[in-house]
C-alpha cells in the first residue's frame, strides 16, 4: 500500500474510448513503459503531482470485460484485484452508453473506488445526445465527470477528483453496489453464504463477485478460490458450486453465463433510456463512407493508396525534402533534411567540437570515439526523424477511425495465413510498400490484443523490404538490371509478401501454438485528429526508441567497431582496404566462405553482410571498401571528372567476359552487346546512387566473379536475413523473451542462406 502522498490509480476502458488521450493528458511526458512479466502486454504508468501527493497512474489494457480470455483481461482484473489502486478510472464513450455500462456494472461489483470519466462529449453532441450527468451519478452510485480528451475539457475536474475519492480510500469502504439476476439469485446467496466462511477470501475479494464469477465458469475465479482457501476443504467446495450449476441448467434449459450477461444488458437499457435522451438525429455520412471504405475490393484500393500517400509524406518530410531550416558546416543559413540536419550533427559539429576540445591524435582512441561511439549513436538517431514521421502519420489514421477499417478490409486474408487484420498495419510499416522501417513496425503491434498474432507479427515483419535495404537494391539493380528496374524492384516486393505469409503460416502451425482469433472489434466514430495528442504521441514514440533501443545499439555498434578494426596492421600508412582484409571481421568472412561460396559469395561480401547486422546501409560502405572503392580515392585522381571516368571504364570494357552479366533465367537472354553495355554505365548516373555508389556498381561490373545471378541472389539474401541489431533489440523490449529474438535470428539466416544456396544452384544448372 502506498503511503498517503503516495497515490495509486489504474486507467481502464474499453477499446476506443479515448483512454490513451486521457491518460497523456494526466501524465503528460512522465511516462514510462514495460511488459508484464510473463506476458506480450504492455503495462504503460505515468505520474502527476497534486501539491505534496505524487498521483502514480498505471494505463491498464484496453478490454471489453474482466472475463478471463484473454491476456489484457487477466492483467487488468489481476492488477485490481492484488495492487488496490487507491482509486479506479474507467474511461466511457458517452456516445456508445449503453455498450460500456456493461463493463461499469463488472467494476462496481468488484466494490472499488470508482470514477467515471464519461469521454467522447463532443462526439455525443454531434450525435444529438444529452446525458443527465446527476442522474446518472444517482443511479450507479460513484461519481460521473464529463470529458473531452482532445480538447481538455473536465480533464482538471476528473484530476480534483481523483485526488478526493484517493483521501477517502482509508477511511471509508466504497458503496455496496449489486445487481438484480433475477432467478439466480438464491444460488448467488447461497454461494456467498458459503465463501464468506472462508476468513482469508473475505479479507481480500468481495465474495459476492465470486460467485457471480463461479456461476459465470470463470476459470480464474476457481484459481483464486484455490489458492485463497487455506484448508483443503477447496475442491469439494468447487465441486458443490459445479453441480449445482449443471442442475441449474438442467432445469432452466438455459447457462447461468447467459442470464447474467441479458440481466447486465437489460440494466444498461434501462439506465440508458432513464440518463439519455436524443434531441436531433443526425445525417450519417460515416455509413455512407464505409460502405466504400470497408468494400471487399474498393476497401483493398483504398487501402493501397492511403498508405502510399501515408509512407510517400512521411519520407518525404522525414528525408526527402528539404524544408528543414538549417546551419550549413561553413556558418551559412540552409534548407536541410531533418535526417540530413541529425545526421549533419554527427558527422561534422560533433566530431568538429571534438577536434576543438580535445585534439586527439590518430590512433586507437580516436578512432573508438569517433568511428565507434559518435557515429554509432549517431547511426541509431537518424532513424528517429522517420520514426516521428511513420507514428505522427498513423497516429492521424488511428484516431481519425480509418485503422479500424484497414482491419477488416484485410482479416480475411490475413486470417488464411494465421496472421490477423491488425498484422497489416505493422508489416506495411516495415516496408511493405519498399521504403519502411522495422522498428516502429514492431513496436506498433502492441494495438493487437491477443498474444498468438502478435508474436507472428513481430517475426515476420524483418521480412518486409525496410529503407535500410533499398541502397544494397539500387546498387545492385543500377549495375546489372538497369534497363528492368521497375520490374525488378516489383519482383523483389511480391517475394517478400509471399516469403513473409507462408512464413507465417508454418511458424503458426508448428512454432507459436493455438488457432487464429476471430475478429472482434468495433469501428470507431470517424473524427478530426487532436493536434495536441498525435504530436505527443510521435513525440513519445521517438523518445522511447531513443532511451531504450539506443543504449543496445550504441554497444553493438563499437562491437563491430573493434572486429573491423583489430588487428592493427605493422605499416601505418596501410590503406582501409588493406587493414580491413586482415581484420578480425574479415577472418569471420573467410570462415563463412566455405559455405557462402555456393550461393556465390566470397570472404569479400560476406564481410560486408556481416556489417549488415548493424545496419542493412552498412552494407554498401562496407563493400565499397572491401572492393578498394575508398582506396583507389584516396590514392588520387580527385581531379577526374565523372565523364572520364567513365570513358577509361569503356575503354577497358573490351576485355570484359560478356557472359558473366547474363541475368536471372529469361530476364535478359541474349547476349549484351559491348555498346549496349557502355550505354546501361552510362545511365548508371541516377540520383539512387552517391559517386562510391556509383563507382561501386562499375567495378562490380567489372569483377570476373559478379553476374546478374550473383546480386540476383544477394538481393534474396539481404531481403530475408538476419534483421538490424536495432530491430533485434526492440523484438526482445516488445516480447518481454529472448527466445523470439533469437527465433527470429535462427529463421531469418537460416532461410536466407537455403533460398540463396537453391537459387544460385539452380539457376547457375540451368544456363549452364
Amino acid at each position: 500500500m502506498y503511503e498517503h502522498n503516495e497515490i495509486l490509480a489504474a486507467l481502464v476502458g474499453q477499446p476506443n474510448s479515448g483512454k490513451s488521450t486521457v491518460f497523456n493528458y494526466l501524465t503528460g511526458l512522465h511516462q514510462t513503459v514495460a511488459n508484464y512479466p510473463g506476458v506480450t502486454v504492455t503495462k504503460k504508468s505515468g505520474h502527476y503531482h497534486d501539491g505534496k501527493r505524487r498521483i502514480e497512474v498505471v494505463d491498464l489494457p484496453g478490454t471489453y470485460s474482466l472475463t478471463s480470455y484473454s491476456q489484457e483481461e487477466r492483467v487488468t482484473r489481476d492488477f485490481l484485484l492484488l495492487e488496490r489502486p487507491e482509486v479506479v478510472v474507467i474511461v466511457v464513450d458517452a456516445s456508445n452508453l449503453r455498450r460500456h455500462l456493461y463493463f461499469v456494472f463488472q467494476l462496481l461489483e468488484l466494490q472499488i473506488p470508482l470514477v467515471i470519466c464519461l469521454n467522447m462529449m463532443d462526439i455525443a453532441r454531434r450525435r444529438g445526445l444529452s446525458i443527465d450527468i446527476q442522474a446518472l451519478e444517482k443511479t450507479l452510485g460513484v461519481p460521473v465527470i464529463p470529458t473531452n480528451g482532445r480538447t481538455g475539457e473536465g480533464l482538471e475536474e476528473l484530476r480534483r477528483q481523483i485526488n478526493t475519492i484517493s483521501a477517502k480510500h482509508d477511511h471509508e469502504s466504497p458503496a455496496t453496489w449489486k445487481i438484480d439476476y433475477g432467478i439466480l439469485e438464491p444460488l448467488i446467496e447461497e454461494f456467498d453464504i458459503t465463501l464468506s466462511q472462508k476468513e482469508p477470501l473475505v479479507q481480500d475479494f468481495p465474495t459476492r463477485w465470486l460467485a457471480v464469477k463461479l456461476l459465470e465458469n470463470d476459470r480464474e475465479a476457481r484459481r483464486i478460490i484455490q489458492h485463497h482457501t487455506h484448508d483443503k476443504d477447496w475442491e469439494p467446495l468447487l465441486e458443490s458450486c459445479v453441480k449445482k450449476v449443471e442442475d441449474y441448467e438442467k432445469q432452466s434449459g438455459d447457462s447461468p453465463r447467459k442470464t447474467i450477461a441479458s440481466c447486465r444488458n437489460t440494466l444498461a437499457e434501462t439506465i440508458e433510456k432513464q440518463t439519455m435522451q436524443r434531441t436531433f438525429i443526425p445525417h450519417r455520412n460515416s455509413d455512407t463512407l464505409d460502405r466504400f471504405l470497408c468494400h471487399p475490393f474498393l476497401g483493398l484500393l483504398s487501402v493501397a493508396a492511403v498508405m502510399f500517400v501515408t509512407f510517400q509524406l512521411a519520407f518525404n518530410l522525414a528525408d526527402g525534402w528539404t524544408w528543414f531550416p538549417w546551419i550549413s558546416e561553413e556558418g551559412s543559413f540552409e534548407w536541410n533534411t531533418p535526417l540530413g540536419a541529425v545526421d549533419s550533427i554527427f558527422s561534422v559539429w560533433i566530431p568538429a567540437l571534438l577536434d576543438a576540445c580535445f585534439q586527439l591524435p590518430e590512433g586507437d582512441l580516436h578512432s573508438l570515439i569517433y568511428d565507434g561511439i559518435v557515429a554509432g549513436v549517431g547511426g541509431v538517431l537518424t532513424f528517429v526523424p522517420t520514426i516521428f514521421f511513420i507514428f505522427l502519420f498513423i497516429s492521424i489514421l488511428e484516431q481519425s477511425g480509418y485503422i479500424a477499417r484497414v482491419v477488416v478490409v484485410l482479416d480475411r486474408l490475413m486470417r488464411f495465413f494465421g496472421l490477423h487484420g491488425q498484422s497489416i498495419l505493422p508489416m506495411i510499416l516495415g516496408g511493405g510498400i519498399v521504403g519502411g522501417c522495422a522498428l516502429p513496425a514492431v513496436m506498433a503491434t502492441r494495438s493487437m490484443r491477443e498474444q498468438r498474432e502478435r508474436i507472428l507479427t513481430i517475426m515476420v515483419v524483418p521480412l518486409m523490404n525496410c529503407g535500410a535495404k533499398v541502397p544494397v537494391y539500387a546498387l545492385l539493380i543500377s549495375a546489372f538490371f538497369l534497363a528492368y528496374q521497375g520490374l525488378i524492384l516489383a519482383t523483389i516486393i511480391l517475394i517478400s509478401w509471399a516469403i513473409a505469409l507462408i512464413v507465417a503460416f508454418i511458424l503458426g502451425k508448428f512454432f507459436v501454438g493455438g488457432e487464429p482469433s476471430p475478429l472482434v472489434m468495433e469501428l470507431p466514430t470517424y473524427q478530426v485528429p487532436g493536434v495536441r495528442d498525435i504530436l505527443f504521441t510521435a513525440g513519445l514514440q521517438s523518445w522511447w526508441f531513443v532511451k531504450k533501443a539506443g543504449t543496445i545499439i550504441l554497444a553493438v555498434n563499437v562491437f563491430l567497431w573493434v572486429l573491423m578494426y583489430y588487428p592493427r596492421p605493422a605499416n601505418p600508412d596501410t590503406n582501409t582496404a588493406t587493414q580491413l582484409a586482415g581484420s578480425y571481421a574479415a577472418q569471420m568472412g573467410r570462415i563463412f566462405e566455405p559455405v557462402s561460396q555456393y550461393a556465390g559469395f566470397d570472404w569479400r561480401d560476406n564481410v560486408a553482410l556481416i556489417g549488415g547486422f548493424a545496419a542493412k546501409e552498412v552494407i554498401v560502405s562496407t563493400m565499397a571498401t572491401m572492393y578498394g572503392i575508398e582506396a583507389e580515392e584516396e590514392e588520387g585522381n580527385d581531379n577526374e571528372n565523372e565523364s572520364e571516368k567513365k570513358t577509361e571504364f569503356q575503354s577497358d570494357s573490351n576485355e570484359l567476359n560478356l557472359t558473366s552479366t547474363v541475368p536471372l533465367v529469361t530476364l535478359i537472354a541474349e547476349e549484351t552487346e559491348r555498346a549496349e553495355l557502355a550505354q546501361e554505365i552510362e545511365a548508371i548516373d541516377t540520383d539512387n546512387l552517391d559517386i562510391q555508389g556509383k563507382r561501386l556498381a562499375i567495378r562490380l561490373r567489372t569483377e570476373n566473379n559478379w553476374t546478374a545471378l550473383k546480386a540476383f541472389v544477394l538481393i534474396l539474401f539481404v531481403m530475408i536475413y538476419n534483421p538490424c541489431f536495432a530491430t533485434c533489440a526492440v523484438i526482445w523490449r516488445e516480447t518481454g523473451h529472448i527466445k523470439y529474438m533469437l527465433m527470429t535470428m535462427a529463421y531469418t539466416n537460416g532461410l536466407a542462406l537455403m533460398i540463396a544456396i537453391v537459387v544460385y544452384q539452380i539457376v547457375s544448372l540451368l544456363t549452364g
